[in-house]
């Protein structure tokens, strides 16, 4: 049976708050009851919580905006068809109002805020406990991530490693430099690194994530032979290891596998995903619903587990993130994406076509919104399979993965010793010759990397920060979206492709929320440059 440690506890709800303007609320919620933060059982509800608040943002709204952030939005490998990110995939009326600007902030500082009491209370109470070390150790994660992720995205940031108490209230808020920043995200994971074990309960952090994401810090101060290191020792641990194929790592409900690093955990139990429904049934997430084609809406066509249910058709991979498959060779083509539909309903049947006749889409509207390609890493034909017009998803999303973490450390070996590096070729090769292409002999080049992190990783947060990176979010300005000379299919359809009008310098950082710089005062933390 699926395993789902994350339980929603009331105690605990809705004390996640900005750094900034609610700040001062967080010593007055109940979570600071002198039980939670003295015993060791008190902080280990505390951590669990912290997961369950992480988890969050994926059931924010419709989860567009963690669709938004996973899928690639504003780069060179999304279609965007519509939905509540379109401002954000389509970089237009972008302000620093903007709702999810906001969400994002607040997000992350509200996991900072519980893990700084967690931390604090933690090492007041002393480590020697297991447990309270545990609580300790998977804190100091989400605090180190949570400003790793704020990082990637704004860069201004607002440091605070403390819990808030009323005597600390009153404080003047101040930019902190990039190295102070990277100084607490490294000591936070390799603190976390050290202290817990490999392997952990489905859901929760572990050495080998830990590892993965400090490894990632890694590469945005180019500190190649850090990088190098951290992947290394995961590829020598035996709990891990690559499937025999990439698509094995996205099929079925429960996503727990040795190529899985970590994976958000969803069931249809209670606590198992997002709220409760006026019919008492948890409604999960929409990633599945976002990704999956409305095919439905074609005569001769209705819902089918085998098409993945109830479909919205918001997000589509792109004819250039198409393109780069080599489509006689690599397996990823045919087994990532649904490219064809077959008519599977004897009842709209259209004049002169048979069942399992394939379907030809009669215009270009009716090829976007219903039989364009398809994402199936997000593909759920298996929870919803008892009510295929169920509007979420149950089934588990993948957070990191090892495949990630050879190509990380291909593009490390790269950068410190060059393209005809034999490590940077042999871990190249993981992913490339696992999908079917014939061995590749070097030399690398920074196109070749690109291309196959977009091959093996794209849709799964991936391809934004590495392109920022790197310096090379205007790939977007030629590949983003889809226009009719690259995807003739799409008939007369010319909006499909406003991210390359549309794309400034400034979209290398994202507006600090509006609201946050009228409360720390824009004399004290400006904003960041180009934003209004």
């Amino acid at each position: 049976m699926k395993k789902t440690i994350i339980i929603s506890f009331a105690i605990l709800a809705g004390v996640f708050s900005s750094c900034t303007g609610m700040l001062q609320e967080e010593s007055k919620t109940s979570v600071t009851s002198n039980w939670l933060v003295s015993t060791p059982d008190g902080l280990n509800r505390m951590a669990v919580a912290l997961y369950d608040e992480d988890r969050s943002l994926i059931r924010n709204g419709e989860g567009d905006l963690f669709a938004a952030l996973m899928m690639d939005s504003s780069t060179d490998l999304l279609l965007f068809r519509s939905g509540n990110a379109a401002a954000l995939c389509r970089l237009t009326n972008l302000n620093a109002s903007n709702n999810f600007f906001q969400t994002v902030w607040t997000h992350y500082y509200g996991i900072i805020g519980k893990a700084n009491e967690i931390i604090y209370y933690a090492e007041k109470m002393g480590l020697d406990d297991s447990v309270v070390k545990q609580a300790w150790a998977e804190a100091k994660v989400f605090r180190g991530r949570s400003y790793f992720e704020l990082y990637k995205r704004y860069e201004r940031l607002y440091l605070n490693t403390v819990p808030t108490t009323i005597g600390n209230i009153e404080r003047v808020f101040k930019p902190s430099g990039k190295d102070a920043i990277f100084d607490v995200i490294k000591d936070d994971l390799d603190d976390a690194i050290e202290a817990l074990d490999w392997t952990s309960s489905p859901g929760r952090w572990n050495k080998a994530v830990a590892k993965h994401i400090r490894a990632q810090v890694a590469m945005w101060e180019d500190d190649w032979t850090t990088a190098i290191e951290q992947c290394e020792d995961i590829f020598e641990c035996p709990s891990y290891g690559m499937m025999d194929s990439a698509v094995e790592c996205f099929s079925g409900a429960d996503l727990n596998c040795k190529e899985n690093l970590y994976v958000y955990q969803f069931s249809g139990n209670l606590g198992g995903g997002n709220s409760v429904g006026s019919d008492g049934e948890v409604l999960g997430h929409r990633m599945s619903l976002i990704t999956t084609s409305q095919y439905f809406k074609t005569g001769g066509l209705t819902y089918s587990a085998e098409y993945g249910g109830y479909g919205w058709g918001r997000f589509y991979p792109n004819s250039y993130l198409l393109s780069l498959y080599d489509q006689d060779k690599d397996n990823r083509y045919e087994e990532l994406f649904r490219h064809k539909w077959y008519y599977n309903d004897a009842m709209t049947l259209p004049d002169g076509k048979n069942l399992g006749d394939e379907v030809v889409p009669s215009t270009g509207s009716e090829y976007s919104s219903n039989l364009h390609p398809m994402s199936m890493k997000y593909y759920d034909g298996w929870t919803n399979a008892d009510n295929l017009e169920r509007r979420s998803s149950y089934k588990d999303i993948v957070l990191y993965r090892l495949a990630e973490t050879y190509l990380m450390c291909a593009e490390a070996y790269y950068h410190r010793d060059g393209g005809s590096s034999a490590k940077a070729i042999e871990y190249f090769n993981e992913t490339w010759e696992r999908a079917g292409n014939d061995h590749f002999d070097g030399p690398l080049t920074i196109d070749d990397l690109l291309d196959e992190y977009a091959r093996e990783c794209h849709f799964e947060g991936v391809r934004w920060p590495l392109l920022k990176r790197l310096g090379m979010l205007e790939r977007v300005t030629v590949h983003g979206g889809d226009t009719p000379a690259d995807d003739p299919m799409l008939g007369d359809q010319t909006s499909l492709a406003q991210q390359r009008a549309n794309f400034e310098p400034k979209h290398y950082r994202w507006a600090i929320p509006q609201a946050e710089i009228d409360f720390m005062g824009v004399e004290n933390f400006p904003q960041n440059e180009g934003w209004l």
